[in-house]
């Protein structure tokens, strides 16, 4: 906003009634020895409202002698602060360079090609004075001429120059001001416009002797030649010698790797396989590995505490095995449906368990007393006693699947029931 209301004051100086005159320049190196410092406080200074990015203030005496000055663009203040050492005259030269005790100071700002008179307290000049200004006003005065470069797309143009002087520099073509190219996308200092395209590295596949920019380079793959093809592929199934990935590549095992290209013989496949001895009522999972985690289910549900790999059957229906193997984070399973006659007659030889399902009582018979354990499918423990005839009250039992366990002596069998 600063610059723009500048440059209207610049083009149009008429429109805030201005008229041509002389600017009055910064001091520069005067020092007669004696001065008067000039403290221009920060509310002063913002009060201000200047344009431009180099405006500076100037001292003068009643005969319009510069006697002082200073900037007051933002980076040459101190906390929005500012000083300027109006200097006295030398006694020694004849005629007067300097301000005279007692003589009144007055203080102007160029602002560009503008200038104003600064309207505040007076100021009498005093060898070794101080004088703090804290607040004031400016008028605008004129308009005065500054030479300069006013063409905005010349390297040195100067925002402040209202009248061109010639000076003008304009970059080279395809080029800017500092001397750096418009466009380069390599990065390699010629201009684009400037490059002859093309490859220049004899080992690419797409070489070009007349090339002077390597921008479009083509190399074979590592291990291939030009033509895609492996430079060695000892067995011939398009995948490089180098690039082989040893592993096992059978997807069924449980360390199968997705990136091997070559079997190594490391293949660790679990197998499970559930055989039935229809004599002793015995399931029996067989595996080709050791130091398996086993648990059976009755349909979808875990038989608790069954973890050997032969489970005693009761019931009929369908029974399944889990294999884990902890140490390689996999496993395998199989399911088997039983359905012989006979089965439960076997059981209720060793023992009689009704109503199944039960809705508020289940009733136990045994040959003799032995431990009796029912948990739910989630292995947690619901009742236990030792009994050989027992009515047991399950009317609190959640409805669903359970599992009454009879432990006697080294003899364990497992029966399912229902709670309804």
């Amino acid at each position: 906003m600063r610059q723009l209301i500048a440059l209207l004051l610049l083009l149009s100086p008429t429109f805030v009634g201005a008229q041509s005159c002389e600017l009055p320049s910064q001091l520069d190196g005067l020092n007669t020895g004696s001065n008067m410092t000039l403290l221009l406080n920060d509310s002063f200074i913002s009060s201000l409202s200047l344009n431009t990015n180099s405006p500076y203030i100037v001292a003068l005496t009643e005969n319009d002698l510069v006697v002082g000055s200073a900037s007051l663009a933002d980076e040459d203040l101190n906390n929005g602060m500012q000083s300027i050492a109006v200097w006295g005259d030398d006694a020694i030269i004849d005629s007067i360079v300097g301000a005279i005790p007692g003589e009144t100071i007055s203080l102007q700002i160029v602002d560009g090609a503008n200038l104003y008179i600064v309207n505040t307290i007076p100021i009498i000049f005093t060898v070794n004075g101080m004088s703090l200004i804290t607040s004031g006003s400016i008028t605008y005065e004129c308009t005065g001429i500054v030479l300069g470069c006013t063409d905005t797309n010349a390297c040195n143009y100067d925002l402040d120059a209202n009248e061109d002087d010639g000076s003008c520099i304009n970059p080279l073509e395809f080029y800017h001001c500092d001397g750096n190219c418009i466009l380069d996308n390599d990065n390699d200092g010629v201009c684009d416009e400037l490059e002859i395209y093309g490859c220049v590295e004899p080992m690419a596949c797409n070489y070009n002797p007349l090339a002077t920019e390597t921008d479009s380079c083509i190399y074979a793959v590592p291990n291939y030649n030009c033509e895609g093809e492996c430079i060695n592929d000892e067995d011939n199934d398009g995948i490089c010698d180098e690039e082989e990935v040893d592993g096992c590549t059978n997807i069924f095992a449980c360390n199968y790797q997705e990136t091997a290209t070559e079997d190594d013989g490391s293949c660790i496949v679990i197998t499970a396989d559930i055989f039935y001895n229809q004599l002793e009522n015995i399931l029996t999972v067989e595996t080709q590995h050791d130091s398996l985690e086993i648990t059976w289910l009755y349909y979808n549900s875990v038989i608790p505490f069954e973890h050997n790999d032969t489970l005693h059957l009761s019931e009929d229906g369908v029974y399944g095995v889990l294999l884990y193997d902890p140490i390689n984070d996999c496993g395998s399973t199989d399911t088997v449906h039983i359905n012989v006659v006979g089965i439960s007659d076997t059981f209720e030889q060793a023992f009689k368990l009704y109503p199944n399902p039960a809705s508020d009582y289940l009733h136990i018979e045994l040959q003799h007393e032995a431990r009796v354990t029912i948990f739910n499918t989630q292995g947690k423990l619901m009742y236990q006693t030792s009994t050989q005839e027992n009515t047991i009250p399950v009317s609190e039992f959640p409805n669903g699947l359970y599992f009454l366990r009879v432990e006697d002596g080294n003899k364990i069998e497992t029966h399912p029931w229902i709670k309804q």
